[in-house]
């Protein structure tokens, strides 16, 4: 099965992360909301999460990387993208059974 509300959601994530000089637009929150309806559609983002609080954290945790990217330049960009991306992924999908 291929998640490509979940895809959208992190290519979304990875170009504002990317792209520090990009403006994080009441439009972008937007987006990020429909992508995060769509995977909890889908079932790749958990069902208990609040759309719009989830869309304005995503958007809060693009503006913390862009921040830990101007105060830790020493660290390569790839790994600081890839950990946004780990803390996203661990953060939206549904908890699994135990």
């Amino acid at each position: 099965m291929t998640d490509i509300a979940w895809d959208r959601l992190m290519d979304l994530l990875d170009h504002f992360a990317g792209n520090p000089d990009l403006p994080l637009s009441p439009d972008v929150e937007r987006t990020f909301a429909a992508l995060c309806a769509q995977a909890i559609e889908d079932g790749s983002v958990d069902r208990e999460l609040h759309v719009e609080d989830t869309a304005r954290w995503l958007t809060g945790l693009v503006v913390a990387h862009r921040t830990v990217r101007d105060t830790h330049p020493e660290v390569p960009p790839d790994a600081d993208l890839g950990v946004l991306r780990v803390v996203v992924t661990r953060w939206l999908h549904p908890a699994r059974p135990r």
